[in-house]
């Protein structure tokens, strides 16, 4: 089908200078996809399918081509499997920074049929105008009409996705001659989607910076979909404008990998300061033997003297001591430092640009980050901060997105006590109920495409405990080797490696392995006086990858397995004292003549020791290791230490929502909410038959009023009232209450501390109230004379008390609350509130009725819930499970 689809776009594109590329199963984001479509002002996934005739089916249901079921991969149907690959194409392009500032979302798709179709699918409208059903015949026409303004691209940029992808030129015999112009085309510039007016402000503010004698460093602060990327690509033209040179860093070297921004030059930070060879400490003596280490050292700065660095991610930035897992310390060990030094800041004309987002795991404090300036004032330099605070939201309203911004809101105010999530296809959320569901669906995500997803956890020891349940069931035996065929395996270090023809290549940090067979397994030995288990033993283990097995690699086994983030130290010094006693060794033999030794010297020579590869399983991940990278699928483990009410916790969750592509799902998640960690005291509950209902709300005699209660008519007799003012306040908090069920004030009684009234219904009812009130301007009760019109004091005393102002945490407290008992049927009818106590009553019939009183601290979160009365006991265990 793929040789009969290219045939049928001869007669538009052979003899055309027009261009449209074709690419043919590639894998985008861990699918491998039948077939892409590349065009000017288009991007067209597509399904090859050996069907044809007329053509049925619905959006969720299955797709038949003349009775015949038409399956759609794994999915129900076509439909399914394209939208999955949609996003796919999109979620790597963007992954890539790739197409920035084009609209992705308008990716059409289409289901390419052998034999002609007649299409009578029903599907809405929304998917109609994305999803184009055609057959060979007329797919070319399809192709031709297929544009988008918001998708325009480049030839150039066309073929960098196609040189990205790694996609190999497919050979295939043509009809017809080539045909191609004598002169090229001059290039047309691809259209881009608009600044907002609030990125135009910021791009101005770095054009001020950029342009500044005195502002050496600049941040730009923003939360996920605020278009800190789209701003660093336009803050690299500027500089380029100005005839200075833009260089673009990223925190370490697995994103530097992954990252291109429109053709400028993408390194780590690490590899643009460091001379990149370790510098042993020469004759260490054997009881310095663990203070070892490779130190790599600092470059000596090269760059122009008035270049502008631009580092993304910066908020992966930190300036506490590291040395990585094999062993090495760059420079000082403090990262910022090293920097600020290497680049000479505010000693040069040379400036930085920090962009980062302010809500991540951060891995720097205040004192000492460079996003909110507190690095640069201590070493007394200039600073200048921006926030972006417009969502740019391309994804339609997704949950995930929706999520980001509440957790976002709960950081900036401080506010951890509640936490609601909104759900969608792209974000589920799962308690410990569906977790056997949960487990088993996971099962098969790794069994079907196990580069697609991923397992995220707080801690390592979590990440661990889930990688060794995973391995277990998908090896199908509880005895594991540390490495066995078919297991997943994380790069930490990029180890080069070569093929089965000699070739060597670097594999890229962050990226995942999949193991293709098993080679041996080699042990070592190294004394150490120190040691507790002298002599240390560590070991190398062989694996092969690669699609037929082509490439080998040899892993350091002991940090494949280790318990913790890190080696141990016996481990880890064992291991480098045995690498420089083999180095010292050879130099020993060859005595710096390394290049003219004969034959017989040369077989004395010890051979080198071997490079270890440093990985891990790459079933399952900390959050904190995952920041900055991506995966299509995400599984996030929401058990935390630091609890829920906690900006650790709702940091580390928003992190984790950012890493997830496609799809994000949070297991043994429970609702987060301001009674949750409450102690439930029902002992001294008493009954009680009357328990008062409307009290709690307060009322401003000298208030403003609106303009349209400025517009009522007194009702007969409070204008008798001895205090008119306070009478008036009463009666207009009443009259709002009771007018949207059809009910007015048709007259006013007014006494000392209590009001009466008589009440008009819409069928000529009449009904009495009574409300008395405090000294205070506290109404402590709302009283009917009738039972028959128990219903609307319910609604009026509800109503007074959702329109009272309280305390921000009264006020969720109350929000919760309501959210929680309104499932089963309870109303909250009083709510008075004094120092971080909230009493409240609730109803649900007239018989039927509880006062509570509940503690709750500066958060707003609830301490102890203690019963006072109830009508009935029998009721307090409904109300704890509503509630807790």
């Amino acid at each position: 089908m793929l040789q009969a689809f290219l045939e049928r776009l001869e007669d538009r594109w052979a003899t055309s200078d027009d261009w449209i590329m074709v690419i043919a199963n590639a894998m985008w984001n861990g699918a491998e996809i039948d077939l892409v479509c590349l065009l000017p002002s288009a991007i067209l996934v597509a399904d090859f399918k050996s069907h044809g005739g007329k053509l049925t089916g619905t959006e969720n249901g299955p797709w038949q081509a003349d009775g015949v079921l038409v399956k759609g991969g794994r999915k129900a149907n076509p439909y399914q499997q394209l939208r999955d690959n949609k996003f796919s194409i999109l979620n790597w392009l963007e992954s890539k920074t790739l197409l920035a500032g084009r609209n992705l979302g308008h990716i059409a798709a289409g289901v390419v049929f052998s034999g002609g179709i007649d299409d009578r699918l029903e599907l809405p409208a929304k998917v109609r105008s994305w999803l184009y059903p055609t057959d060979l015949d007329t797919c070319a026409a399809l192709l031709d009409g297929l544009a988008s303004p918001e998708l325009s691209i480049d030839r150039k940029e066309a073929l960098e996705i196609v040189q990205r992808l790694g996609a190999q030129p497919i050979e295939w015999t043509s009809t017809r001659p080539r045909v191609r112009a004598i002169e090229p085309r001059p290039i047309q510039p691809h259209g881009r989607t608009p600044l907002t007016e609030h990125q135009k402000e910021a791009l101005q503010t770095l054009r001020g910076v950029i342009g500044s004698d005195e502002k050496v460093t600049c941040s730009v602060l923003g939360m996920t979909s605020t278009g800190k990327s789209r701003l660093l690509m336009e803050a690299c033209e500027e500089i380029t404008k100005t005839g200075k040179k833009a260089i673009v860093l990223e925190p370490n070297r697995r994103l530097a990998e992954g990252a291109r921004w429109a053709g400028y030059e993408v390194s780590s930070i690490y590899a643009h300061m460091y001379i990149g060879s370790a510098v042993e400490e020469e004759e260490l003596d054997t009881s310095s033997e663990q203070k070892k280490l490779k130190v790599i050292p600092l470059r000596q700065c090269e760059d122009n003297d008035d270049c502008i660095y631009l580092l993304d991610d910066a908020h992966l930035l930190g300036n506490s001591r590291f040395t990585t897992p094999d062993g090495k310390q760059y420079g000082s060990g403090q990262l910022l430092a090293d920097f600020f030094d290497f680049a000479g800041l505010g000693k040069t004309r040379r400036k930085a640009l920090f962009f980062g987002d302010p809500y991540q795991i951060q891995r720097a404090g205040e004192e000492e980050s460079v996003l909110t300036g507190g690095f640069q004032k201590s070493r007394g330099l200039m600073h200048q901060t921006l926030e972006l605070t417009q969502i740019i939201d391309t994804t339609g309203g997704s949950a995930a997105l929706d999520n980001a911004e509440r957790l976002v809101a709960a950081i900036r105010t401080q506010k951890f006590s509640s936490l609601e999530l909104a759900s969608d296809e792209r974000f589920r959320i799962t308690d410990k109920d569906g977790a056997r569901q949960a487990a088993a669906e996971i099962l098969d995500r790794y069994r079907e495409d196990p580069h697609s997803v991923w397992c995220l956890a707080e801690t390592h020891a979590k990440a661990n405990a889930l990688t060794r349940w995973l391995r277990e069931r998908l090896r199908g035996k509880k005895v594991l080797g540390s490495v066995e065929e078919g297991d997943l395996l994380e790069v930490y270090v990029s180890p080069d490696v070569q093929d089965s023809v000699g070739s060597t290549f670097s594999v890229q940090s962050g990226g995942r392995l999949a193991v293709a067979s098993v080679g041996g397994r080699t042990e070592y030995t190294q004394g150490l006086k120190w040691a507790k288990n002298n002599p240390v033993r560590f070991h190398s283990v062989y694996f092969d990858f690669g699609a037929k097995a082509e490439y080998q690699l040899g892993i350091f086994e002991e940090f494949l397995t280790a318990e913790k983030p890190e080696l141990d130290k016996e481990t880890a010094v064992a291991e480098s004292v045995w690498r420089n006693s083999i180095k010292k060794e050879r130099e020993k033999v060859l005595k710096g003549k390394q290049d003219a030794l004969p034959g017989f010297e040369q077989a004395m020579v010890p051979p080198p020791a071997p490079d270890f590869a440093y990985v891990r399983y790459g079933y399952a991940t900390t959050v904190h290791h995952a920041q900055g990278m991506s995966q299509p699928v995400c599984y996030v483990n929401c058990e935390h230490s630091a609890g829920l009410h906690s900006e650790g916790f709702f940091r580390w969750l928003y992190s984790a929502l950012t890493v997830a592509e496609r799809q994000l799902v949070l297991l043994n998640f429970a609702d987060i909410h301001p009674f949750d960690s409450a102690t439930w005291n029902a002992g001294g509950c008493s009954v009680s038959s009357d328990i008062s209902v409307g009290a709690g709300w307060s009322f401003t005699p000298n208030g403003i009023v609106s303009e349209k209660d400025q517009q009522r008519s007194l009702p007969p007799g409070l204008d008798q009232s001895g205090d008119v003012l306070k009478s008036v306040a009463i009666w207009l908090r009443i009259a709002s209450s009771v007018e949207p069920l059809g009910w007015k004030v048709a007259k006013a009684a007014c006494h000392n501390y209590q009001e009466q009234y008589e009440l008009a219904g819409p069928n000529g009812e009449q009904c009495q109230l009574r409300i008395p009130y405090n000294g205070k301007n506290v109404v402590t009760a709302i009283h009917v004379k009738d039972a028959a019109f128990w219903p609307l004091v319910v609604d009026v005393a509800s109503a007074c008390i959702e329109v009272n102002g309280y305390s921000p945490e009264a006020e969720s407290l109350l929000r919760s609350a309501r959210s929680r008992l309104g499932g089963c049927g309870w109303r909250i009818v009083s709510a008075t509130e004094s120092a971080y106590r909230l009493l409240i009553t609730v109803v649900r019939c007239h018989d039927e009725r509880a006062s509570i009183e509940a503690n709750f601290d500066k958060q707003g979160l609830v301490s102890s819930l203690r019963l006072l009365h109830a009508s009935d006991l029998g009721l307090l265990d409904q109300i704890k499970e509503a509630l807790l």
